[in-house]
């Protein structure tokens, strides 16, 4: 899209069916007041667009986007938007091409249960939607048996369906009540939704299903084995994250009859063992993404079994308490010490101690290292060794993230990750304290060879110079000194060695490095200061960058940053104190691509800034300004005045992997009710 506004060359380039077929249209806070306007400029438009999101705006059917746009539609997704039963018939009958479809949180559609009641309407809209393949009703709490088995009439080719966050019922003794005499279709219950009553039609659908969701139900082992069990039935991609009912029993039963699956997440699911993942680790030799976040039953001694994924490449194990640094240097990263008998001896025992006597065993299917593109390891107790061993096992890692690794990554370990994993797109260490401008310059102890190592040691209060002085500083205020002493010499060192974007008389290895970088988050990094910013960073293709409580940072560095850095889209800038108007007109007249801007409790900031924003940002969509205690509400209204199609708020965000937000984890449960 940038591309296009070159020239009309490039325009026209820009108008390729695949580059179009990539691009969403959102409709929807905060501009639903201009919705009418939109649509007018829309009415306007020559170009295509293919897929629509609408969130939390009132649809009718005589908007002309219906007409003009409904029939080469191709996924329309509705976010908590109010629309009657009739408008939604009526819109439906529009989207003659739709091959996505979602209805997540919209209640006054299915309120009242009379959707679909006419059944002329379900089979008008049966060949209509012959070409749907993807169909969300996550998130509607008034779904019942008879809108769910409507809905699915109207969808004959469904390959993926979600009832994520749905309030399913799952005790049989409920829909006995119910169905008393297992009536289905034709007298299905409209006050509640039945497993059952899905199953029956999951069932049906079973040969063309691929992918499922089932997030932040209360699905439990029993009814995961049944499902599991469905003849013809052969899953690709399975959600159950936030499933905290499954049990190492349902798993076993999932693995043991869906082995062509690819994909399964299991993040928040607090019941799920070392001996669940022994099973998925053994059967499902297909699996291609693993997300097990926040599984706290989870030891080393479990993860080390994900090394029999041969064809794994994304993995999640963040956040997990009871993991350590061994999970990856003597399991996932280490040699084979487990063999095919071992496994099935573990399987039948649930016995998961590793000897030393196991060291030198072999194991003939090994994870494949470098099909590893995504791990996230966020907030756990690792170590150096560990972030060493991820550098050199892993190394066409595309994503890698490390947020509150608080031992693990150091200047050290930063430079192993810069030498070995070249190919990274998006790095996350935030809040990784320990990292300061000598590891991302590359200039760490002992990888410098012109200069002694870089160390500032704390003098003692008392010597012969200073026998009388007394330090009457605190400890946080000692370290604010050391910190300024470090980096006084490593601006020594740079202005004495270092050339511009040179870094060749380093035997360190420096930030700049990752040439493909595209994301990077160092917030709460409090050790970087503008030497960083000026010595490692120099990236043609980073377009999100995450400063956030990085208080050291000041003009100087938003200087050479915005110059060496012309793709940034996406700043945060969230508490950096010592930033004032100048740096951030700076941002404003160099970062021509720049859409999201937060600069929330930067207190040197005033009207000023606000001027370069309104005179320079023109691409701008997102600008968070809150607790800047010097910006004036007049200054802040002349913004929203000349910006009010773009301005926006910072509740305004939803997760764009579901939709709607998802309901906060479930409680954990006391580790001995464990099964």
């Amino acid at each position: 899209m940038s591309a296009g506004l070159v020239n009309h060359t490039w325009h026209e380039a820009s108008l390729a069916m695949k580059f179009v077929d990539q691009e969403v249209l959102v409709l929807g806070r905060p501009c639903t007041d201009n919705l009418n306007q939109i649509i007018e400029v829309l009415q306007c438009s020559m170009r295509p667009f293919y897929h629509f999101v609408f969130r939390e705006v009132e649809l009718k059917r005589n908007m002309p986007i219906w007409d003009q746009y409904g029939p080469c539609m191709k996924s329309l997704v509705l976010l908590c938007c109010d629309l009657s039963e009739k408008a939604l018939i009526e819109i439906f009958k529009c989207c003659t091409s739709l091959k996505v479809l979602h209805i997540n949180d919209c209640r006054e559609c299915l309120m009242s249960g009379r959707l679909l009641e006419d059944e002329s309407d379900i089979k008008e809209l049966s060949e209509t939607f012959k070409n749907l393949q993807e169909l969300s009703l996550g998130y509607n709490r008034f779904l019942s048996d008879a809108l769910f088995n409507r809905l699915v009439a109207i969808c004959p080719n469904v390959e993926s369906l979600s009832l994520m966050g749905c309030q399913i019922s799952f005790h049989c003794g409920l829909y006995k009540k119910f169905y008393p005499q297992n009536i289905t279709l034709p007298d299905a219950s409209q006050s509640v939704l039945t497993f059952l009553n899905a199953l029956h039609y999951l069932r049906q659908q079973a040969y063309k299903l691929k992918r499922l969701n089932f997030g932040y139900t209360l699905i439990d082992g029993t009814a995961l084995t049944t499902l599991a069990a469905l003849e013809d039935l052969k899953l690709e991609s399975l959600m159950l994250q936030g499933c905290y009912q499954l049990t190492v029993q349902g798993i076993k039963g999932l693995t043991q009859h869906q082995t062509c699956l690819k994909i399964l997440d299991l993040s928040y699911c607090v019941r799920i063992t070392d001996a669940s993942l022994l099973h998925i680790c053994k059967n499902l030799t297909k699996l291609e993404t693993l997300r097990i976040k926040r599984c706290r039953a989870v030891t080393d001694c479990g993860v080390k079994y994900i090394r029999l994924l041969k064809n794994l490449k994304e993995l999640d194990i963040s956040e997990n308490e009871l993991l350590t640094g061994d999970c990856i240097t003597l399991g996932i990263c280490s040699d084979p010490n487990i063999n095919d008998s071992n496994v099935e001896q573990d399987i039948d025992s649930e016995n998961f101690n590793f000897g030393p006597t196991d060291q030198h065993s072999v194991m003939k299917k090994t994870i494949q290292k470098k099909t590893v593109q995504i791990l996230s390891a966020n907030a756990l107790n690792l170590h150096e060794e560990s972030i060493e061993c991820i550098s050199k096992c892993f190394p066409n890692l595309r994503l890698l993230e490390l947020n509150y690794c608080f031992s693990g990554v150091t200047n050290k370990t930063i430079q192993m990750i810069f030498k070995e994993l070249v190919h990274l797109q998006t790095l996350k260490i935030s809040h990784c304290d320990k990292v300061s401008d000598a590891g991302l310059i590359g200039m760490d102890a002992g990888n410098h060879e012109h200069f002694e190592p870089i160390q500032v040691v704390h003098e003692p209060e008392f010597t012969e110079s200073n026998r009388l002085r007394i330090s009457l500083r605190s400890r946080a205020e000692e370290e604010i000194v050391r910190d300024a002493n470090r980096k006084r010499e490593v601006m020594k060192i740079c202005e004495n060695v270092v050339k511009p974007v040179d870094f060749n008389t380093f035997s360190g290895f420096s930030l700049i490095r990752l040439k493909c970088l595209r994301e990077l988050d160092l917030s709460g990094c409090n050790r970087i200061t503008d030497l960083s910013l000026k010595h490692a960073f120099a990236f043609l293709e980073l377009k999100i960058l995450n400063l956030s409580q990085c208080q050291q940072i000041t003009d100087v560095g938003l200087d050479y940053l915005s110059k060496n850095n012309p793709a940034i889209e996406d700043l945060n800038l969230n508490q950096c104190h010592n930033i004032s108007d100048i740096g951030i007109s700076y941002l404003a007249q160099r970062l021509h691509r720049l859409k999201r801007l937060i600069i929330q409790g930067c207190s040197q900031l005033t009207d000023h800034t606000l001027d370069a924003i309104k005179l320079y940002c023109k691409s701008l969509h997102y600008l968070d300004t809150r607790y800047c205690r010097g910006m004036s509400v007049a200054g802040l209204e002349s913004l929203t005045h000349l910006y009010v199609d773009w301005i926006k708020h910072i509740d305004d965000i939803v997760s764009s992997e579901h939709g709607v937000p998802p309901p906060p984890a479930p409680p954990l449960p006391s580790l001995p009710s464990l099964p």
